[in-house]
């Protein structure tokens, strides 16, 4: 018997006829049981896979490798067993464990991914266990949820006397007056509600087809981001009653971020008259995507493509604007990988200078993009395996306009004490204050392993997507009251990065006094974060030596 909601969550909208469960690179990989048992595995060659996935506009995250599906007729008749091996590059890999999906309703499913090697009612994870040690073994272990902190409650909410206050900084900025007082933005008592959406998808750095058959196909394509952008707008309108038309372009196009810019540039001149009918124009991107879509964005309002009588957002997923982690270029595999494709996987190592011209191009697109009223949402992973936290919410960038956030993964193992501290740095700066540079120096301790999943992970939570429409269409525009304010902009060498050890203690002594000060609750907040760090026993060696810096905190405060 069939698993639906296990095909429903790899072939969404795809109906039964078209679907299949297999896609085998080594089609004699398949043993004799599963040949006799075809109504459980199908099978398509790799060199119908690009027509198939035109016909049946099947999504282009499909696995490539070898599968095996055995079904054993002694077990109950609805109780599957999928044993599988295949690659994929870890860059961009989700987790690849095998689950068996229960019979749970579709309804009853959260945005949050499930972990492997946790029992839940949707997915279960074998890993060589048996079902009955499944449930004897797992059923006691503390489920997890991911989360994205801080939310957009954390900026202030709009009311009489701030409307009255920005009227009057308006009038002083008409006459020339700085006034400009407030630093933040407002969160609106009634969202602004758009009629035409437009959803364009971008996605991140991928290999060359030569590559694909030996390090796995990327799963993070523009048609994922489109569609999971997609589904957070439906849910956002039904929330608030809205009455929504979308349109959706996933522009995708393999090579380095100038190159890409200049093709979709092209590109989005066809689709001029749809995007000028909309009232909201939603960019999704996702790490390489993140520079791609800012440039490509300034162009199209510099060239009056795109006119600025509409709301724009752009959500950067793991975006690399300070380049990847410091060092890791001199890593064995990414030394050998940049020896085939040296020209687009070494150019992402030109934004961890800031004089570069490509960076210097990154940050004046920025400027283009904020003084025509666009807002930006940087969302990072706290465990990403190549993309630091400072680099993935550009510390390096101010303005009212830009929301940051982080995205814990549920299976990480994150120490409270991390995610709050973490959470803490991202208030401050949303708020118009600064994290003493905190983030900056943990960011290297809180590297995740090369083969992890946590630049990938990102893009499947669709807590991600509703944090940036929440800031989008929830908040106060900055432009409207000051549309001169500049975007500040505050270099530093990545080199220098968590050099000196004496640095961190003293930070984290500023942070906690801006939180204190300027937080609401700000005194129990830094309570609760002394309390967690007593509590916290790292197991890793950096985290071991994150606490023995700090531990002159508690005598401190």
């Amino acid at each position: 018997m069939r698993d639906s909601s296990n095909h429903s969550k790899r072939w969404p909208g795809i109906p039964w006829h078209r679907r299949t469960a297999t896609v085998a690179s080594n089609p004699s990989a398949f043993d004799s049981h599963s040949q006799n048992n075809s109504s459980h595995c199908e099978q398509i060659s790799k060199s119908s896979l690009e027509h198939y996935r035109i016909q049946s506009n099947a999504p282009e995250n499909l696995l490539i490798g070898e599968r095996k599906c055995s079904y054993d007729p002694t077990t109950h008749k609805e109780e599957l067993q999928m044993k599988t091996s295949y690659r994929s590059w870890p860059f961009w890999r989700n987790s690849s464990y095998p689950v068996i999906h229960s019979k749970t309703d579709d309804k009853n499913k959260t945005s949050n991914r499930e972990c492997p090697g946790v029992q839940s009612s949707q997915t279960i994870s074998t890993r060589g266990l048996t079902l009955d040690q499944l449930n004897v073994g797992l059923s006691h272990r503390k489920h997890e949820l991911s989360t994205v902190l801080p939310s957009i409650r954390c900026l202030p909410l709009k009311h009489s006397t701030t409307m009255l206050f920005d009227r009057f900084y308006k009038f002083s900025s008409l006459l020339g007056i700085d006034s400009s007082v407030s630093s933040c933005l407002y969160r609106l008592p009634e969202p602004r509600k758009p009629q035409r959406v437009v959803i364009i998808g971008i996605h991140g750095f991928f290999p060359t087809k030569v590559l694909r058959p030996l390090i796995g196909e990327p799963t993070g394509t523009s048609v994922k981001f489109s569609n999971e952008a997609e589904q957070a707008v439906r849910d956002w309108a039904k929330e608030h009653n809205a009455d929504i038309t979308i349109q959706k372009i996933a522009l995708e196009k393999e090579g380095n971020v100038i190159s890409r810019v200049e093709f979709f540039l092209n590109e989005m001149k066809n689709w001029t008259e749809d995007i000028n009918k909309a009232d909201f124009v939603f960019f999704a991107a996702h790490s390489q995507g993140t520079p791609v879509s800012i440039i490509l964005l300034a162009q199209l309002l510099s060239e009056g493509i795109i006119d600025d009588k509409r709301t724009i957002g752009i959500l950067a997923m793991a975006g690399i604007s300070n380049g990847p982690f410091f060092g890791i270029d001199q890593r064995f595999f990414v030394r050998a990988y940049s020896t085939i494709e040296n020209e687009s996987m070494m150019e992402l190592f030109e934004f961890q200078n800031m004089k570069t011209p490509l960076s210097k191009l990154y940050v004046q697109s920025i400027r283009e993009i904020i003084s025509h009223g666009a807002k930006i949402v940087f969302v990072g992973s706290i465990d990403d395996q190549l993309v630091p936290l400072y680099s993935a919410l550009a510390f390096h960038v101010r303005h009212p306009n830009i929301f940051r956030a982080a995205y814990i993964d549920g299976c990480s193992k994150t120490p409270k004490f991390v995610s709050d501290t973490v959470s803490i740095c991202c208030t401050l700066y949303n708020l118009g204050f600064s994290d003493h540079g905190v983030l900056k120096e943990i960011s290297p301790v809180l590297a995740g392993p090369l083969t992890g999943g946590g630049h990938s992970k990102i893009y499947n939570e669709r807590g991600v997507y509703e944090l940036a429409l929440q800031f989008f269409l929830e908040t106060t525009n900055f432009n409207d009251y000051f549309p001169k304010q500049p975007v500040i902009i505050k270099h530093f060498e990545l080199k220098f990065l968590a050099a000196n050890p004496f640095h961190l203690p003293w930070c984290m002594r500023g942070l906690m006094f801006e939180a204190h000060k300027f937080l609401p609750s700000g005194k129990s907040k830094v309570e609760n974060i002394l309390t967690e760090f007593n509590n916290w026993n790292p197991d890793s060696k950096s985290l071991k030596d994150m606490k023995y810096r700090l531990n002159g905190l508690g005598a401190k405060f």
